[in-house]
């Protein structure tokens, strides 16, 4: 038998579909030398819209902190999913290594199905 719509509806909500992409930071070292432990995790829709909303509210400018801000809503604890950083602790990430963000960066967008493509289609609308 068929799922109603208020079933189907309840199972989508249920559903754990925040995965956390778990990665390893060598330039990021515990105490003893053993590269950090971190999770990417996928964003919400309401936190990747709110993203975009202030991308396309600065497409002339840029937005500042491009990456880091959006690291800063991606990056957590790898078993909890708890967020790493505040909106409040942005601008200390932008501080650290571009090499080392870039990486983090680029592997947040991927776990987040988000492309080039998709930023450069925000700036264009």
């Amino acid at each position: 038998m068929a799922l109603t719509v208020e079933e189907l509806a309840a199972q989508i909500m249920a559903s754990e579909d925040l995965g956390i992409l778990k990665v390893k930071v060598k330039e990021w070292a515990d105490k003893d030398s053993k590269p950090l432990a971190l999770g990417i995790r996928v964003m919400t829709v309401g936190e990747r819209d709110a993203y975009e909303r202030e991308w396309i509210g600065k497409r002339e400018t840029g937005i500042d902190n491009f990456r880091t801000k959006f690291l800063a809503r991606c990056l957590c604890h790898p078993e909890t999913g708890e967020r790493l950083f505040t909106d409040e602790q942005i601008e200390k990430l932008a501080g650290k290594s571009a090499k080392v963000v870039s990486k983090l960066f680029d592997s947040a967008m991927k776990h987040n199905a988000m492309s080039e493509e998709d930023v450069e289609e925000l700036a264009k609308n």
